[in-house]
C-alpha cells in the first residue's frame, strides 16, 4: 500500500470517528454545540491531511512579504511536527468535548 492511500484510509478513519462523535452527541440530545463540533472538525481534518502544504504554502508567504530574495517555502521538520501535535490535540479535545457531561 503507498503512502498516499494510507493518508487516505487515515483521513476516512478520522472522518469516521468524528462521525460516530456526533452521532453520539445527537443521541444523547446535546444539541447546543453540534455547530462548534462540526466547525472544529470540518477545520481539523483537512489541515491534518494537508500539513505539509499548509506548511510550505505558509513559508512561501512569509518569504514572499518578507524576505528580499524570497525561498522555496520548504517546512522544517519542527514546524511540520508542531502543525500536526497541534492539529491532533484539537482532534482529541473535540472527541473528548463530546463525552463530557451536559451541565
Amino acid at each position: 500500500m503507498t503512502e498516499k492511500k494510507k493518508d487516505v484510509v487515515f483521513m476516512i478513519c478520522q472522518i469516521a470517528v468524528a462521525i460516530l462523535g456526533l452521532l453520539f452527541m445527537i443521541v444523547k440530545g446535546r444539541f447546543a454545540l453540534i455547530w462548534l463540533y462540526l466547525l472544529v472538525m470540518a477545520a481539523i481534518i483537512p489541515s491534518t491531511y494537508f500539513n505539509y502544504s499548509l506548511c510550505r504554502f505558509e513559508n512561501k508567504w512569509h518569504s514572499r512579504w518578507n524576505e528580499e530574495k524570497p525561498c522555496d517555502g520548504e517546512p522544517s521538520l519542527f514546524k511540520l511536527r508542531m502543525g500536526k501535535l497541534s492539529e491532533w490535540a484539537c482532534y482529541i479535545l473535540a472527541l473528548v468535548f463530546v463525552f463530557l457531561p451536559v451541565q
